[in-house]
């Protein structure tokens, strides 16, 4: 049973920073290969491609009675969500009582709506937690401090928004955001969230379109940013054209657009979850972009997954977090 001191640390440290919502089994770095848990407030959400074993299962249970949960969901792992109908990857009803398929969990203090029947994606990656934080404070690490207010727009543009969760921590901290998804659905969760969290959503942009398209088309018209956040899927298509991205293939040109359209000691958040591509290896493609642009780094931070996403061995570290603050472009 998944109860152990190290476990148990860690979630008492995340509940006290007025947070609902969190990973509670992470796989192989809490030694349940191919099974994880989840706590979105009033429920739990357990994933796994196949039917859960009746270890999994108890796990499941113990969990529910520690937490007070009404319910479980289960979610099956590796389909291909992206080009099936949404009612065949969302999670299924599990356990206890769920006639509710909408919940609103707390993070920081931030208010985000968790939807469970809206496809394989339930509104938050919880492993950007610490990210998020990050945009909510304006600090990413002992000396490096976000002044977003002294730079000449003052604005974040988010890529690949979705729900517009780090939209959402800007506006909290007095930043305008603009939003840019290729999901009107998505983009329309996110303005829930903002009046979740009494943020006016006309006070900010929601751009539906592609985003290497928006990138060309804010720098055609001399738009600059003091934020950016790069943070896309490893997957993507864009279906009226058919493009496609692929991380490992796309991300230079991507990065390198954003680059063009931030402001001069602006920030960007560079974000990668391939599996197949290493923290070194996109740290390596992150530097080699940053020299063929010119770019002169102020500042740069290589950010660690939150503690309840486990690095260890057998589960290394997928998600990769780059906080670059950059000075200017050379000509």
């Amino acid at each position: 049973m998944p109860d152990n001191k190290s476990t148990q640390h860690r979630l008492d440290l995340i509940r006290k920073s007025d947070t609902n919502a969190f990973r509670i089994v992470h796989g192989n770095g809490d030694g349940m290969r191919g099974f994880y848990l989840d706590s979105f407030g009033d429920y739990l959400l357990a994933s796994k491609d196949g039917k859960p074993t009746d270890h999994e299962t108890q796990v499941v249970r113990f969990w529910m009675s520690k937490l007070q949960a009404k319910g479980a969901f289960l979610k099956r792992l590796d389909r291909q969500s992206g080009t099936v109908p949404a009612s065949m990857v969302s999670p299924v009803a599990w356990m206890g009582n769920l006639h509710a398929t909408k919940t609103v969990i707390h993070e920081s203090g931030v208010k985000y709506q968790i939807r469970f029947d809206e496809g394989y994606s339930v509104g938050i990656f919880l492993d950007q937690r610490d990210n998020r934080l990050r945009w909510l404070n304006s600090d990413v690490c002992p000396g490096f401090r976000m002044n977003f207010h002294d730079l000449p727009s003052g604005e974040m543009l988010n890529t690949f928004s979705y729900t517009c969760a780090f939209s959402v921590c800007a506006g909290k901290n007095r930043m305008r955001s603009v939003s840019l998804d290729l999901s009107r659905k998505y983009l329309d969760w996110g303005k829930e969230n903002f009046k979740l969290n009494r943020i006016d959503p006309h006070a900010h942009d929601f751009i539906y379109g592609d985003t290497f398209d928006w990138l060309r088309r804010f720098k055609r018209r001399g738009r600059k940013f003091s934020a950016i956040v790069i943070d896309p899927p490893t997957f993507s298509r864009v279906s009226k054209t058919g493009k496609t991205f692929r991380a490992e293939k796309d991300y230079p040109e991507l990065f390198r657009l954003a680059l063009e359209v931030l402001e001069p000691n602006g920030v960007v958040l560079a974000c990668n979850n391939t599996i197949g591509l290493s923290h070194v290896q996109f740290e390596r493609m992150i530097n080699q972009s940053l020299f063929q642009s010119g770019a002169q780094c102020a500042r740069f931070h290589t950010a660690a997954q939150p503690v309840d996403f486990p690095v260890t061995p057998a589960c290394p570290q997928y998600l990769k977090s780059v906080w670059i603050q950059i000075k200017g472009i050379k000509e």
